[in-house]
Protein backbone atom coordinates (compact mmCIF):
# COMPACT_ATOMS: atom_id res chain seq x y z
CA UNK A 1 0.00 0.00 0.00
CA UNK A 2 1.43 3.49 -1.10
CA UNK A 3 1.95 6.02 1.59
CA UNK A 4 -0.86 7.82 0.02
CA UNK A 5 -3.72 5.60 -0.22
CA UNK A 6 -2.42 4.61 3.40
CA UNK A 7 -2.60 8.64 4.32
CA UNK A 8 -6.23 8.89 2.58
CA UNK A 9 -7.34 5.75 4.55
CA UNK A 10 -6.76 7.04 7.87
CA UNK A 11 -8.44 9.92 6.98
CA UNK A 12 -11.68 7.96 6.63
CA UNK A 13 -11.38 5.74 9.41
CA UNK A 14 -10.31 8.51 12.26
CA UNK A 15 -6.58 7.33 12.66
CA UNK A 16 -3.57 9.26 12.17
CA UNK A 17 -1.20 7.77 9.80
CA UNK A 18 2.15 7.03 10.98
CA UNK A 19 4.85 9.94 10.79
CA UNK A 20 7.35 7.62 8.28
CA UNK A 21 4.31 7.03 6.26
CA UNK A 22 3.26 10.92 5.65
CA UNK A 23 3.05 12.63 2.50
CA UNK A 24 2.39 15.94 2.48
CA UNK A 25 0.56 17.49 -0.65
CA UNK A 26 1.87 20.25 -2.48
CA UNK A 27 0.46 23.36 -2.28
CA UNK A 28 -1.97 24.42 -4.65
CA UNK A 29 0.14 26.91 -7.05
CA UNK A 30 -2.99 29.92 -8.50
CA UNK A 31 -2.19 32.80 -11.32
CA UNK A 32 -3.32 35.48 -9.37
CA UNK A 33 -0.72 37.50 -7.36
CA UNK A 34 -0.32 35.05 -4.31
CA UNK A 35 -1.15 31.66 -4.28
CA UNK A 36 -3.44 30.11 -2.01
CA UNK A 37 -3.40 30.31 1.02
CA UNK A 38 -0.80 32.99 1.56
CA UNK A 39 -0.87 34.60 4.86
CA UNK A 40 -1.07 38.66 5.24
CA UNK A 41 2.14 38.46 6.95
CA UNK A 42 3.60 36.79 3.94
CA UNK A 43 2.12 39.19 1.26
CA UNK A 44 3.80 42.35 3.72
CA UNK A 45 7.19 40.92 3.99
CA UNK A 46 7.07 40.19 0.24
CA UNK A 47 5.44 44.16 -0.21
CA UNK A 48 8.24 45.12 2.02
CA UNK A 49 11.14 43.27 0.68
CA UNK A 50 9.94 44.91 -3.41
CA UNK A 51 10.02 48.21 -1.73
CA UNK A 52 13.18 48.02 0.48
CA UNK A 53 15.10 46.78 -2.80
CA UNK A 54 13.54 49.74 -4.81
CA UNK A 55 14.96 51.91 -2.16
CA UNK A 56 18.03 50.54 -2.27
CA UNK A 57 18.53 50.82 -6.40
CA UNK A 58 17.39 54.49 -5.84
CA UNK A 59 20.01 55.01 -3.15
CA UNK A 60 22.81 53.88 -5.77
CA UNK A 61 21.73 56.05 -8.31
CA UNK A 62 21.82 58.82 -6.20
CA UNK A 63 24.97 58.46 -5.10
CA UNK A 64 26.48 57.80 -8.42
CA UNK A 65 24.59 60.76 -9.46
CA UNK A 66 27.00 62.98 -6.92
CA UNK A 67 29.95 62.27 -8.65
CA UNK A 68 33.59 61.43 -7.96
CA UNK A 69 33.56 60.55 -4.15
CA UNK A 70 34.73 58.06 -1.67
CA UNK A 71 32.43 55.88 -3.40
CA UNK A 72 32.61 56.81 -7.13
CA UNK A 73 36.56 57.21 -8.63
CA UNK A 74 37.45 59.73 -11.54
CA UNK A 75 36.37 59.01 -15.09
CA UNK A 76 36.66 61.71 -16.31
CA UNK A 77 34.09 64.81 -17.51
CA UNK A 78 30.76 63.58 -18.36
CA UNK A 79 28.89 64.15 -21.82
CA UNK A 80 25.39 64.29 -22.99
CA UNK A 81 25.14 60.37 -23.49
CA UNK A 82 24.96 58.79 -19.65
CA UNK A 83 26.47 58.28 -17.67
CA UNK A 84 25.80 61.65 -16.47
CA UNK A 85 26.81 62.80 -12.78
CA UNK A 86 27.11 66.11 -11.29
CA UNK A 87 29.99 67.42 -8.79
CA UNK A 88 28.29 66.98 -5.63
CA UNK A 89 31.93 67.00 -3.67
CA UNK A 90 29.19 64.45 -0.89
CA UNK A 91 30.94 63.83 2.44
CA UNK A 92 32.49 61.17 3.29
CA UNK A 93 30.51 59.98 6.00
CA UNK A 94 27.43 60.19 4.18
CA UNK A 95 28.67 58.45 1.40
CA UNK A 96 30.18 55.69 3.78
CA UNK A 97 26.33 56.04 5.28
CA UNK A 98 24.53 55.13 2.26
CA UNK A 99 26.38 52.56 1.18
CA UNK A 100 25.77 50.97 4.61
CA UNK A 101 22.20 51.18 4.33
CA UNK A 102 22.41 49.89 0.75
CA UNK A 103 24.25 46.28 2.33
CA UNK A 104 22.09 46.24 5.37
CA UNK A 105 19.01 47.34 4.22
CA UNK A 106 19.80 44.82 0.82
CA UNK A 107 20.30 42.03 2.68
CA UNK A 108 17.23 42.12 4.96
CA UNK A 109 15.38 43.14 1.73
CA UNK A 110 16.38 39.62 0.39
CA UNK A 111 15.92 37.93 3.88
CA UNK A 112 12.37 38.93 4.08
CA UNK A 113 11.47 37.54 0.22
CA UNK A 114 12.59 34.10 1.18
CA UNK A 115 10.37 34.48 4.51
CA UNK A 116 7.54 36.09 2.39
CA UNK A 117 7.92 32.68 -0.17
CA UNK A 118 7.76 30.18 2.50
CA UNK A 119 4.36 31.71 3.47
CA UNK A 120 2.87 31.76 0.69
CA UNK A 121 3.69 34.92 -1.09
CA UNK A 122 4.04 34.26 -4.95
CA UNK A 123 4.17 37.92 -7.19
CA UNK A 124 4.49 36.86 -11.01
CA UNK A 125 8.61 35.97 -12.10
CA UNK A 126 8.41 37.78 -14.67
CA UNK A 127 7.49 41.19 -13.29
CA UNK A 128 10.38 40.16 -10.75
CA UNK A 129 12.32 40.20 -13.86
CA UNK A 130 11.46 42.85 -15.33
CA UNK A 131 11.94 45.36 -11.42
CA UNK A 132 15.40 43.98 -11.78
CA UNK A 133 16.04 45.38 -15.28
CA UNK A 134 14.90 48.75 -14.54
CA UNK A 135 17.69 48.64 -11.78
CA UNK A 136 19.85 47.81 -13.94
CA UNK A 137 18.79 50.41 -16.30
CA UNK A 138 19.05 53.10 -13.67
CA UNK A 139 22.81 52.08 -12.82
CA UNK A 140 24.07 52.45 -16.37
CA UNK A 141 22.64 55.73 -16.27
CA UNK A 142 25.10 56.68 -13.74
CA UNK A 143 29.01 56.11 -13.39
CA UNK A 144 30.43 52.85 -11.76
CA UNK A 145 30.80 52.81 -7.74
CA UNK A 146 32.17 50.75 -5.41
CA UNK A 147 35.19 50.21 -7.23
CA UNK A 148 38.43 51.02 -8.95
CA UNK A 149 38.23 47.76 -11.13
CA UNK A 150 36.79 49.19 -14.41
CA UNK A 151 39.85 51.59 -14.55
CA UNK A 152 42.14 48.78 -14.53
CA UNK A 153 39.78 47.19 -17.03
CA UNK A 154 39.92 49.83 -19.43
CA UNK A 155 43.94 50.64 -19.16
CA UNK A 156 43.69 46.37 -20.17
CA UNK A 157 41.73 47.07 -23.29
CA UNK A 158 43.34 50.50 -24.31
CA UNK A 159 46.95 48.41 -24.37
CA UNK A 160 45.15 45.51 -26.66
CA UNK A 161 43.67 48.12 -28.72
CA UNK A 162 47.17 49.73 -29.29
CA UNK A 163 48.42 46.41 -30.34
CA UNK A 164 50.28 46.16 -27.04
CA UNK A 165 50.19 43.23 -24.73
CA UNK A 166 48.10 43.58 -21.35
CA UNK A 167 49.68 40.52 -19.43
CA UNK A 168 53.46 42.30 -19.94
CA UNK A 169 52.20 46.08 -20.40
CA UNK A 170 50.63 47.72 -16.88
CA UNK A 171 48.54 51.03 -16.39
CA UNK A 172 51.42 52.33 -15.41
CA UNK A 173 52.86 51.85 -18.53
CA UNK A 174 50.19 53.26 -20.26
CA UNK A 175 50.29 56.74 -18.16
CA UNK A 176 54.18 56.64 -18.72
CA UNK A 177 53.42 57.06 -21.98
CA UNK A 178 50.75 60.18 -21.61
CA UNK A 179 48.03 58.03 -22.96
CA UNK A 180 44.65 59.69 -21.81
CA UNK A 181 43.59 56.05 -20.61
CA UNK A 182 46.75 55.36 -18.46
CA UNK A 183 46.79 58.85 -16.71
CA UNK A 184 43.07 58.31 -15.14
CA UNK A 185 44.00 54.56 -14.40
CA UNK A 186 46.33 55.34 -11.71
CA UNK A 187 44.83 53.24 -8.71
CA UNK A 188 46.77 51.00 -6.42
CA UNK A 189 47.20 48.11 -5.87
CA UNK A 190 46.70 47.52 -9.67
CA UNK A 191 48.61 49.85 -10.91
CA UNK A 192 51.79 48.27 -11.52
CA UNK A 193 49.86 44.75 -12.26
CA UNK A 194 49.64 43.38 -15.62
CA UNK A 195 46.39 41.27 -16.58
CA UNK A 196 44.92 38.17 -14.70
CA UNK A 197 42.35 37.73 -16.73
CA UNK A 198 41.99 35.05 -18.89
CA UNK A 199 41.42 35.69 -23.38
CA UNK A 200 37.18 36.04 -22.86
CA UNK A 201 37.63 39.15 -20.18
CA UNK A 202 40.36 40.65 -22.18
CA UNK A 203 38.23 40.40 -25.45
CA UNK A 204 35.53 42.09 -23.81
CA UNK A 205 37.61 44.86 -22.24
CA UNK A 206 39.19 45.62 -26.02
CA UNK A 207 35.82 45.61 -27.48
CA UNK A 208 35.09 48.46 -24.75
CA UNK A 209 38.12 50.08 -25.87
CA UNK A 210 37.25 50.25 -29.15
CA UNK A 211 33.96 51.59 -28.70
CA UNK A 212 35.25 54.16 -25.91
CA UNK A 213 38.37 55.57 -27.75
CA UNK A 214 40.41 58.14 -25.73
CA UNK A 215 37.65 58.38 -23.18
CA UNK A 216 37.79 56.62 -20.24
CA UNK A 217 34.15 57.32 -19.36
CA UNK A 218 32.69 56.22 -22.23
CA UNK A 219 35.18 52.95 -21.96
CA UNK A 220 34.16 52.24 -18.80
CA UNK A 221 30.06 52.63 -19.81
CA UNK A 222 30.37 50.25 -22.39
CA UNK A 223 32.05 47.64 -19.69
CA UNK A 224 29.10 48.63 -17.44
CA UNK A 225 26.22 47.69 -20.38
CA UNK A 226 27.97 44.57 -20.65
CA UNK A 227 28.39 43.84 -16.99
CA UNK A 228 24.04 44.74 -16.84
CA UNK A 229 23.44 42.65 -19.86
CA UNK A 230 25.52 39.55 -18.75
CA UNK A 231 23.67 40.23 -15.73
CA UNK A 232 19.41 40.05 -16.63
CA UNK A 233 20.57 37.38 -19.13
CA UNK A 234 21.78 35.17 -15.86
CA UNK A 235 17.92 36.03 -14.05
CA UNK A 236 16.28 35.07 -17.18
CA UNK A 237 18.60 31.44 -17.50
CA UNK A 238 17.73 31.13 -14.01
CA UNK A 239 13.71 31.56 -14.57
CA UNK A 240 14.32 28.98 -17.20
CA UNK A 241 16.12 26.85 -15.27
CA UNK A 242 13.63 26.99 -11.78
CA UNK A 243 11.20 25.51 -14.04
CA UNK A 244 7.35 25.45 -14.13
CA UNK A 245 7.44 25.86 -9.65
CA UNK A 246 6.09 29.19 -9.05
CA UNK A 247 8.06 29.07 -5.96
CA UNK A 248 11.09 28.04 -7.55
CA UNK A 249 10.65 30.79 -10.20
CA UNK A 250 10.16 33.52 -7.59
CA UNK A 251 13.07 31.88 -5.18
CA UNK A 252 15.59 32.43 -8.25
CA UNK A 253 14.51 35.86 -9.07
CA UNK A 254 14.84 36.96 -5.64
CA UNK A 255 18.46 35.60 -5.27
CA UNK A 256 19.78 37.13 -8.49
CA UNK A 257 18.24 39.70 -10.22
CA UNK A 258 16.48 41.26 -7.15
CA UNK A 259 20.05 40.84 -4.90
CA UNK A 260 20.97 44.77 -3.98
CA UNK A 261 24.44 43.66 -2.36
CA UNK A 262 24.48 41.76 -6.15
CA UNK A 263 23.18 44.95 -7.91
CA UNK A 264 26.00 46.75 -6.05
CA UNK A 265 29.06 44.32 -6.53
CA UNK A 266 27.76 43.25 -10.02
CA UNK A 267 26.35 45.71 -12.28
CA UNK A 268 27.08 49.52 -9.83
CA UNK A 269 30.72 47.82 -9.61
CA UNK A 270 30.72 45.88 -12.90
CA UNK A 271 33.36 43.53 -12.23
CA UNK A 272 34.31 40.51 -14.82
CA UNK A 273 32.79 38.05 -12.75
CA UNK A 274 29.21 38.91 -13.84
CA UNK A 275 30.07 37.66 -17.57
CA UNK A 276 31.91 34.41 -15.86
CA UNK A 277 28.23 33.76 -14.10
CA UNK A 278 26.48 34.05 -17.11
CA UNK A 279 28.63 31.56 -18.90
CA UNK A 280 28.23 29.16 -16.04
CA UNK A 281 24.26 29.62 -16.22
CA UNK A 282 24.71 29.42 -20.06
CA UNK A 283 26.31 25.83 -18.97
CA UNK A 284 23.77 24.68 -16.94
CA UNK A 285 21.17 25.60 -19.49
CA UNK A 286 23.31 23.67 -22.28
CA UNK A 287 23.83 20.35 -20.43
CA UNK A 288 20.21 19.18 -20.95
CA UNK A 289 20.78 19.21 -24.53
CA UNK A 290 24.58 19.35 -25.76
CA UNK A 291 27.48 18.02 -24.06
CA UNK A 292 29.57 20.26 -26.63
CA UNK A 293 27.83 23.39 -25.73
CA UNK A 294 28.02 22.74 -21.99
CA UNK A 295 31.52 22.04 -22.19
CA UNK A 296 31.84 25.37 -24.53
CA UNK A 297 30.44 27.38 -22.17
CA UNK A 298 31.97 26.01 -18.98
CA UNK A 299 35.70 27.16 -21.00
CA UNK A 300 34.43 30.14 -22.15
CA UNK A 301 34.23 31.19 -18.38
CA UNK A 302 37.70 29.51 -17.68
CA UNK A 303 38.61 31.88 -20.12
CA UNK A 304 37.48 34.99 -18.28
CA UNK A 305 39.09 34.04 -15.20
CA UNK A 306 41.07 30.84 -14.32
CA UNK A 307 39.50 30.00 -10.84
CA UNK A 308 35.97 29.19 -12.16
CA UNK A 309 37.37 25.71 -14.21
CA UNK A 310 36.80 24.26 -10.75
CA UNK A 311 33.60 23.93 -12.56
CA UNK A 312 34.59 21.00 -14.70
CA UNK A 313 34.84 18.78 -11.69
CA UNK A 314 31.09 18.68 -10.99
CA UNK A 315 30.44 19.12 -14.71
CA UNK A 316 31.86 15.94 -15.23
CA UNK A 317 30.84 13.91 -12.10
CA UNK A 318 27.13 14.65 -13.34
CA UNK A 319 27.91 13.57 -16.96
CA UNK A 320 29.57 10.12 -15.39
CA UNK A 321 26.62 8.51 -16.71
CA UNK A 322 26.47 10.25 -20.21
CA UNK A 323 29.36 9.22 -22.11
CA UNK A 324 28.56 10.70 -24.91
CA UNK A 325 28.14 14.42 -23.59
CA UNK A 326 30.96 13.81 -21.76
CA UNK A 327 33.19 13.32 -24.15
CA UNK A 328 31.90 15.86 -26.22
CA UNK A 329 31.89 18.35 -23.00
CA UNK A 330 35.51 17.64 -22.33
CA UNK A 331 37.07 17.39 -25.53
CA UNK A 332 35.33 20.95 -27.11
CA UNK A 333 36.36 22.37 -23.25
CA UNK A 334 39.82 21.16 -23.54
CA UNK A 335 40.43 22.33 -27.08
CA UNK A 336 38.99 25.62 -26.52
CA UNK A 337 41.04 26.28 -23.31
CA UNK A 338 44.44 24.82 -25.29
CA UNK A 339 43.77 27.45 -27.90
CA UNK A 340 42.77 30.81 -25.58
CA UNK A 341 45.53 29.90 -22.72
CA UNK A 342 48.27 29.77 -25.62
CA UNK A 343 47.57 32.80 -27.08
CA UNK A 344 48.01 34.25 -23.23
CA UNK A 345 50.27 31.43 -21.75
CA UNK A 346 51.25 34.48 -19.16
CA UNK A 347 47.75 35.30 -17.91
CA UNK A 348 48.18 31.97 -15.88
CA UNK A 349 51.42 33.20 -14.32
CA UNK A 350 50.11 36.85 -13.73
CA UNK A 351 46.74 35.14 -11.98
CA UNK A 352 48.96 32.69 -9.92
CA UNK A 353 51.47 35.72 -8.56
CA UNK A 354 49.18 37.85 -7.85
CA UNK A 355 46.74 35.28 -5.55
CA UNK A 356 49.94 34.31 -3.76
CA UNK A 357 50.98 37.81 -2.74
CA UNK A 358 47.82 39.38 -2.04
CA UNK A 359 45.91 39.95 1.69
CA UNK A 360 43.61 38.59 3.23
CA UNK A 361 41.18 40.96 3.51
CA UNK A 362 38.20 40.75 5.74
CA UNK A 363 38.90 36.84 6.37
CA UNK A 364 39.53 34.58 9.37
CA UNK A 365 43.01 34.22 7.49
CA UNK A 366 43.85 37.61 8.31
CA UNK A 367 43.21 37.27 12.38
CA UNK A 368 45.45 34.12 11.83
CA UNK A 369 48.23 35.83 9.99
CA UNK A 370 48.01 38.94 11.63
CA UNK A 371 48.26 37.38 15.24
CA UNK A 372 50.35 33.91 14.85
CA UNK A 373 51.87 33.18 11.46
CA UNK A 374 53.53 36.45 10.70
CA UNK A 375 55.47 36.81 14.28
CA UNK A 376 56.38 33.25 14.63
CA UNK A 377 57.48 32.58 10.99
CA UNK A 378 58.29 36.12 9.37
CA UNK A 379 56.70 37.25 5.87
CA UNK A 380 57.84 34.32 3.80
CA UNK A 381 57.43 31.37 6.14
CA UNK A 382 53.70 32.67 6.78
CA UNK A 383 52.66 33.06 2.97
CA UNK A 384 53.80 29.44 2.84
CA UNK A 385 52.12 28.00 5.23
CA UNK A 386 48.85 29.78 4.88
CA UNK A 387 49.26 28.33 1.20
CA UNK A 388 49.58 24.87 2.96
CA UNK A 389 46.61 25.84 5.84
CA UNK A 390 43.91 26.68 2.99
CA UNK A 391 44.59 23.80 0.84
CA UNK A 392 43.92 21.87 3.32
CA UNK A 393 40.96 24.36 4.84
CA UNK A 394 39.14 23.80 0.80
CA UNK A 395 39.55 19.80 1.17
CA UNK A 396 38.01 19.84 4.75
CA UNK A 397 35.00 21.53 3.84
CA UNK A 398 34.71 20.10 0.54
CA UNK A 399 33.97 16.94 2.36
CA UNK A 400 32.08 18.23 4.80
CA UNK A 401 29.43 20.46 2.55
CA UNK A 402 29.27 17.19 -0.16
CA UNK A 403 28.10 15.29 3.28
CA UNK A 404 26.01 17.82 4.60
CA UNK A 405 24.27 19.75 2.00
CA UNK A 406 20.76 18.65 0.92
CA UNK A 407 20.05 16.19 -1.90
CA UNK A 408 17.99 17.88 -4.49
CA UNK A 409 14.96 15.39 -4.68
CA UNK A 410 14.28 15.92 -8.27
CA UNK A 411 16.74 14.28 -10.96
CA UNK A 412 17.33 17.12 -12.83
CA UNK A 413 20.75 17.43 -14.35
CA UNK A 414 21.87 20.74 -13.72
CA UNK A 415 20.48 20.18 -10.06
CA UNK A 416 22.06 17.50 -9.74
CA UNK A 417 25.49 19.39 -10.38
CA UNK A 418 24.79 22.18 -8.82
CA UNK A 419 24.80 20.37 -5.61
CA UNK A 420 28.47 19.07 -5.82
CA UNK A 421 29.49 22.20 -7.00
CA UNK A 422 28.06 24.54 -4.59
CA UNK A 423 29.96 22.56 -1.87
CA UNK A 424 33.06 23.13 -3.73
CA UNK A 425 32.53 26.66 -4.21
CA UNK A 426 31.54 27.27 -1.02
CA UNK A 427 34.69 25.41 0.82
CA UNK A 428 36.59 28.15 -1.77
CA UNK A 429 34.96 31.14 -0.53
CA UNK A 430 35.12 30.06 3.39
CA UNK A 431 38.58 28.40 3.45
CA UNK A 432 40.95 30.60 0.83
CA UNK A 433 42.39 33.98 2.21
CA UNK A 434 42.18 35.78 -1.39
CA UNK A 435 38.59 36.24 -2.17
CA UNK A 436 36.39 38.82 -2.52
CA UNK A 437 32.32 39.97 -2.92
CA UNK A 438 32.51 39.71 -6.15
CA UNK A 439 33.56 36.03 -6.61
CA UNK A 440 30.60 35.08 -4.53
CA UNK A 441 28.45 35.90 -7.55
CA UNK A 442 29.38 31.70 -8.53
CA UNK A 443 27.86 30.80 -5.66
CA UNK A 444 24.49 32.69 -5.88
CA UNK A 445 23.89 31.11 -9.21
CA UNK A 446 23.86 27.23 -7.63
CA UNK A 447 21.92 28.56 -4.30
CA UNK A 448 18.93 30.12 -7.10
CA UNK A 449 19.34 26.30 -8.69
CA UNK A 450 18.56 24.71 -5.83
CA UNK A 451 15.99 24.25 -3.10
CA UNK A 452 15.75 26.62 -0.43
CA UNK A 453 18.17 25.46 2.75
CA UNK A 454 20.59 26.61 5.60
CA UNK A 455 22.91 27.05 2.66
CA UNK A 456 21.50 30.85 1.69
CA UNK A 457 21.49 31.66 4.70
CA UNK A 458 25.27 31.09 5.17
CA UNK A 459 26.18 33.08 1.55
CA UNK A 460 23.85 36.00 2.69
CA UNK A 461 25.65 36.69 5.37
CA UNK A 462 29.15 36.05 3.80
CA UNK A 463 28.55 38.18 0.43
CA UNK A 464 27.14 40.94 2.92
CA UNK A 465 30.31 40.56 5.23
CA UNK A 466 32.60 41.43 2.60
CA UNK A 467 31.47 43.87 0.98
CA UNK A 468 31.23 45.59 4.26
CA UNK A 469 35.10 45.70 3.92
CA UNK A 470 34.84 47.66 0.90
CA UNK A 471 32.75 50.69 2.34
CA UNK A 472 32.51 52.98 0.83
CA UNK A 473 35.23 51.25 -2.11
CA UNK A 474 37.89 53.27 -2.84
CA UNK A 475 41.37 52.96 -0.58
CA UNK A 476 42.13 56.71 0.69
CA UNK A 477 42.02 58.70 3.90
CA UNK A 478 38.17 59.38 4.70
CA UNK A 479 37.53 62.44 7.14
CA UNK A 480 36.53 62.94 9.97
CA UNK A 481 39.52 60.91 11.86
CA UNK A 482 36.61 59.21 13.36
CA UNK A 483 35.06 57.73 10.93
CA UNK A 484 38.83 56.32 9.18
CA UNK A 485 38.96 54.59 12.26
CA UNK A 486 35.62 53.24 12.60
CA UNK A 487 36.19 51.78 9.11
CA UNK A 488 39.51 50.33 9.65
CA UNK A 489 37.92 48.66 12.93
CA UNK A 490 35.24 47.21 10.82
CA UNK A 491 37.41 45.83 7.90
CA UNK A 492 40.25 44.91 10.48
CA UNK A 493 38.20 43.19 13.47
CA UNK A 494 34.45 42.99 13.01
CA UNK A 495 34.30 41.22 10.03
CA UNK A 496 37.40 39.13 10.30
CA UNK A 497 35.74 38.09 13.55
CA UNK A 498 32.25 37.32 12.22
CA UNK A 499 33.73 35.62 9.04
CA UNK A 500 35.28 32.71 11.92
CA UNK A 501 32.35 32.51 13.91
CA UNK A 502 30.42 32.05 10.33
CA UNK A 503 33.01 29.15 9.48
CA UNK A 504 32.85 27.98 12.98
CA UNK A 505 29.00 27.20 12.44
CA UNK A 506 29.07 26.14 8.81
CA UNK A 507 31.68 23.36 10.39
CA UNK A 508 29.10 22.73 13.27
CA UNK A 509 26.05 22.56 10.94
CA UNK A 510 27.79 19.74 8.56
CA UNK A 511 28.59 17.96 11.57
CA UNK A 512 25.25 18.00 13.13
CA UNK A 513 23.71 17.48 9.36
CA UNK A 514 25.96 14.59 9.25
CA UNK A 515 25.01 12.86 12.06
CA UNK A 516 21.25 13.09 11.87
CA UNK A 517 21.61 11.13 8.36
CA UNK A 518 23.17 8.41 9.80
CA UNK A 519 20.60 8.36 12.50
CA UNK A 520 17.69 8.62 9.62
CA UNK A 521 19.17 5.83 7.88
CA UNK A 522 19.59 3.74 10.78
CA UNK A 523 15.65 4.29 11.65
CA UNK A 524 14.96 3.69 8.24
CA UNK A 525 16.91 0.58 7.98
CA UNK A 526 15.00 -0.94 11.57
CA UNK A 527 11.87 -0.48 9.59
CA UNK A 528 8.86 1.73 11.11
CA UNK A 529 7.78 1.40 13.94
CA UNK A 530 5.05 -0.85 15.68
CA UNK A 531 1.82 0.79 15.94
CA UNK A 532 -0.99 -1.23 17.67
CA UNK A 533 -3.48 -3.32 15.96
CA UNK A 534 -0.87 -5.36 13.46
CA UNK A 535 2.97 -4.88 12.36
CA UNK A 536 3.86 -1.92 10.95
CA UNK A 537 1.16 -0.26 12.19
CA UNK A 538 -1.23 -1.90 9.31
CA UNK A 539 -5.28 -1.49 9.79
Amino acid sequence: MSAGSLSRRSGRSGRSAPAWAAAPAPAPAGRGKHRRGATRGGRALGTGALLAVGACAALMVLLGLLGPSAVEPDFGPTATLPPWFVAGHPSDLLVWAAVAVVLLLGTAAVAAGLAALRRGWAPRPGRLLLAGAAAVGGLLCVPPLGTTDPLNYAAYGRAAALGLNPYVQTPADLAQHGDPIGRLALAEPWLHTPSVYGPVATATQWFASLLGGTSMLRTVWVLSVLSGAAFLATGALLLRLAGPDPARRVRSQLLWTLNPVLLWNLVAGPHVDTIGAFLLVAAFWAVRRSGLGAGLAVAAATAVKLTMGIFALPFAWGLRHHRRRLAAAVAAGAVSLALGYGLTPKAIGNARDVSSGAAADGTAWQLLERTLLVPVLGTSGAQSAMTVLQLLAVALLAVLLLAALPVPEEQDLPRLIARPALAVVLAYLLGTAYVRPWYDAIAWVLVALLARSWADWVLIAHTTLLTLVYDPGLAHLLHPAWLYSLVLQIAYRLVPWSQLLLLLAVVATCLWRIRADRIGRRVRRSGPPMQPGGVGGGS
